[in-house]
């Protein structure tokens, strides 16, 4: 048997150490153990170097070979028949289970664009149920959302119709004309259908930018309430002393903080301060009001306009905030869109105000008993901000 190198160290005495080496051209595997012989301690004494006897075992790897392969061919070699029949068995379970979804996907691919009726859910896994379930909650949203368009849309086009008419009849009459003083009167009409079409676009244009913003939760920052509305109603008061009405502003003492969109609320107040006007007479009696306060309790803010017109009838309070919706036979200086009030209810619903309407209790006159709209807004709490306001 092949002896250890020679330059193996004699640390490794009374240790077992293996190596490979070819004993008579065959691979063999040798285990090596060095054995000091000095037995007492006098002869270690008497002998400083050690007296080693070296001991070998070695075994031919052939073995270790065949229990390779046979390993290889009892454990590997079964795994390459048993991976593809599981494969296959997996890849079937997974096909049948599916295909109600596969079905459920080719119906869906199937229906027409405009089809938005809920989906059958009776044809589909228990487990997928909730999903067909929430994909029908928000077809019959999406469904009442088209409808309301399309009706917006339809109302829209049907208002328009009638300023554009005027405005072709009289353009024609003014051009068949001859006396100055009737082309003047068709100009004047042709006039004011022109500005009856803008303000109708102007109120749609609000109404598309209010309910757009009641789908965003963003742009509500703190707002002083007295303020904002100052401002507004200063804006307005060129136009009350056209039409001689008293437009008066009453505030507190004190700031009124709410949070909201800034822009938003100013169409809000322009829209019951535009229906205020209009409605109430221009006789030189006629009064509106704007006030903010706060309630009692001092957790809501509360923004009131008050006029003294022909008033709301109770039956047709809870109709006149739909859009287009204008009461028959009421009084007034000139025909309402009935779109103001639809972009206020809009308005208010994104800051999550509560909407109210009332008789006038100032009011002394039986025909005009008057009206007060009323938008209660959740105030801020009082923070270091708040404070330092105040």
């Amino acid at each position: 048997m092949p002896q250890p190198p020679p330059d193996e160290d004699r640390s490794t005495v009374g240790t077992v150490q293996f190596r490979n080496d070819i004993l008579h051209g065959s691979d063999v595997r040798i285990a090596t153990l060095q054995v000091d012989l000095r037995r007492s301690a006098a002869q270690r004494a008497a002998s400083r170097e050690p007296r080693l006897a070296t001991v070998q075992v070695g075994e031919t790897l052939e073995k270790r070979a065949q229990l390779a392969n046979e390993i290889i061919k009892g454990v590997i070699l079964p795994q390459f028949i048993i991976l593809p029949v599981a494969l296959a068995l997996v890849w079937f379970a997974l096909s049948r289970g599916l295909s109600p979804l596969s079905e459920l996907q080719q119906r869906i691919r199937a229906r027409r664009p405009d089809d938005l009726s809920p989906i059958d859910s009776g044809q589909v896994p228990e487990e997928i149920s909730p999903l067909v379930r929430s994909l029908n909650d928000m077809l019959a949203r999406l469904s009442q959302t088209i409808a309301i368009q399309k009706r917006f849309i339809a109302d829209a086009a049907h208002q328009m119709k009638t300023p554009l008419a005027g405005m072709r009849m009289q353009s024609e009459l003014a051009l068949r004309q001859d006396d100055q003083v009737d082309v003047r009167r068709s100009l004047e009409q042709l006039a004011k259908s022109s500005e009856t079409a803008t303000r109708l676009v102007n109120q749609l244009l609000s109404l598309a930018r209010a309910e757009n913003q009641q789908s965003q939760s963003g742009g509500m920052i703190p707002v002083e309430l007295n303020e904002l509305a100052r401002s507004v109603v200063q804006d307005w008061v060129p136009m009350s002393f056209t039409q001689r009405i008293d437009l008066g502003f009453e505030q507190p003492d004190h700031p009124i903080l709410i949070t909201g969109n800034p822009v938003m609320l100013r169409e809000l107040l322009s829209n019951l301060l535009d229906n205020a006007l209009h409605y109430t007479p221009h006789d030189g009696n006629g009064r509106v009001t704007v006030r903010a306060r706060t309630d009692e309790g001092g957790g809501l803010a509360i923004l009131e306009v008050e006029d003294n017109g022909p008033g709301i009838p109770v039956a047709e309070r809870a109709n006149v905030f739909e859009r287009f919706y204008r009461i028959l036979g009421t009084p007034s200086t000139g025909s309402g869109l009935g779109l103001g009030l639809a972009i206020v209810r809009e308005i208010a619903q994104q800051h999550e105000a509560a909407l109210e309407i009332t008789s006038n209790p100032r009011s002394t006159d039986p025909k005009y008993p008057g009206c007060v709209f009323r938008v209660s807004f959740r105030m801020m709490p009082r923070t270091p901000f708040f404070d330092d306001i105040t």
